[in-house]
């Protein structure tokens, strides 16, 4: 199974300006709760190891994984950078989700 995703260069290179992430870095996506009883939803990103089914995007010299468990958040979505919010321009949005 694969996913379409896309990821700016953008926000790849502003990850690696504020998080300090480096070249070769392999930083794994995956779906995150809000908090207990609230229901929403959103991405988190940690460095990890590529494991064997994952889907893998090279993005400006760093490596983003996803397990295949959270493929259904992912699958047609899009993560940009906005320069005009600094440290705060990260987002994602994918029309899947959207009903």
């Amino acid at each position: 199974m694969s996913i379409t995703l896309h990821i700016e260069p953008a926000f790849a290179l502003a990850y690696k300006r504020y998080a300090e992430f480096q070249a070769g870095d392999i930083l794994r996506l995956y779906v995150r709760t809000s908090g207990p009883g609230t229901g929403g939803l959103f991405y988190a990103i940690e460095k990890d190891t590529v494991m064997p089914d994952d889907a893998i995007f090279d993005v400006e010299e760093l490596r983003f994984v996803i397990r295949p468990t959270d493929f259904w958040y992912f699958d047609g979505g899009q993560f940009t950078y906005n320069p005009a919010f600094g440290e705060y321009g990260f987002s994602f949005s994918n029309p899947r989700l959207e009903d």
